[in-house]
């Protein structure tokens, strides 16, 4: 049996900072995103023409060790004091910081911590500083919400609660897991596992910047349902869990194309992928605590509008 690990609920606009410059930056996610192409458009405005212009280079994308970074500051009740730390961290002690958690690290910290620090300070200045703070109440609603239901609700069941559907199972090698609530790539959860921790900044729907209200829940949810190898993908999760290439010998498609199945189905909360210290999904499950919801929402929708 494989000892459970332990779970830490943060809120700090640090996440946030670094969810929105991966949002703006990582276009080919833009389409997932309820965001949208038009936030990228009138965010793209807001920027200087020549940085706008130096975004438009992928490469530039510093999320996930950043992330790493941020978990372990000691500095992040503030963009700016995170920013401030990470200026005066030296490359050794950020190699330090990085080493037990990460497999294989460049030798040029140094100069990856100043291009982060430059692209990131930038981005602050003209896009992160200008959201007013209170838009955020919700994350940190969420979170404070979360960090209660940890005493009484185990930790695998509890990001399967934060994200709508992703499982992380317990082994001997995950000895942490920090689950942060960002909104910025709603409804897309962000998962990464490092050696010995994973990082998880699940989507809170803010409705200072995505309003979702019941007429688009249940659109997700039927929309997905209103494919037929998708009904029989649910049809094959109810009778047992299944990986992926179980599901695609049940339906008889290709292997992209189941995966682009389960993503979606996945996303809208329908099914549950479980992980196992990777990326990639070891196999998925049945949800059935969102198809019980199905029945509520069309309710809800036709008795009060929708909420419109």
């Amino acid at each position: 049996m494989n000892k459970l690990y332990s779970i830490d609920i943060e809120f700090s606009l640090v996440y946030e900072c670094l969810v929105s410059f991966y949002a703006y930056v990582n276009q080919k996610e833009a389409k997932n995103l309820q965001l949208g192409a038009e936030w990228r458009e009138q965010t793209k405005q807001r920027l200087p023409a020549s940085f706008a212009s130096e975004l438009e280079d992928e490469r530039w994308e510093v999320l996930h060790r950043v992330v790493l970074l941020a978990a372990q500051s000691p500095a992040k009740e503030s963009v700016e004091q995170f920013l401030d730390w990470l200026a005066g961290l030296p490359a050794g002690e950020m190699y330090e910081r990085l080493a037990p958690w990460v497999d294989s690290i460049p030798l040029n910290l140094g100069e990856i911590r100043d291009q982060s620090l430059r692209l990131l300070t930038r981005w602050h200045e003209h896009y992160f500083s200008h959201i007013p703070k209170q838009r955020w109440e919700r994350l940190r609603e969420s979170a404070a919400i979360l960090q209660k239901r940890a005493a009484s609700v185990e930790a695998p069941a509890l990001i399967d609660e934060a994200t709508n559907g992703i499982w992380i199972e317990p082994s001997d090698h995950l000895k942490r897991v920090v689950l942060v609530p960002q909104a910025h790539c709603a409804p897309t959860t962000i998962l990464d596992f490092h050696r010995g921790m994973a990082t998880v900044l699940y989507p809170v729907i803010d409705g200072e910047i995505i309003k979702e209200d019941t007429l688009k829940q249940l659109l997700m949810l039927t929309q997905c349902l209103a494919d037929e190898k998708r009904l029989l993908i649910l049809q094959t999760l109810a009778e047992k869990n299944a990986s992926l290439r179980d599901l695609q010998q049940a339906v008889s498609l290709a292997k992209s194309t189941v995966h682009h199945h389960v993503t979606a189905l996945r996303r809208a909360g329908l099914i549950r992928a479980h992980y196992l210290d990777s990326t990639t999904a070891q196999s998925y499950s049945l949800r059935t605590s969102a198809l019980n919801r199905l029945p509520h929402l069309l309710s809800d929708f036709l008795q009060k509008g929708g909420g419109r």
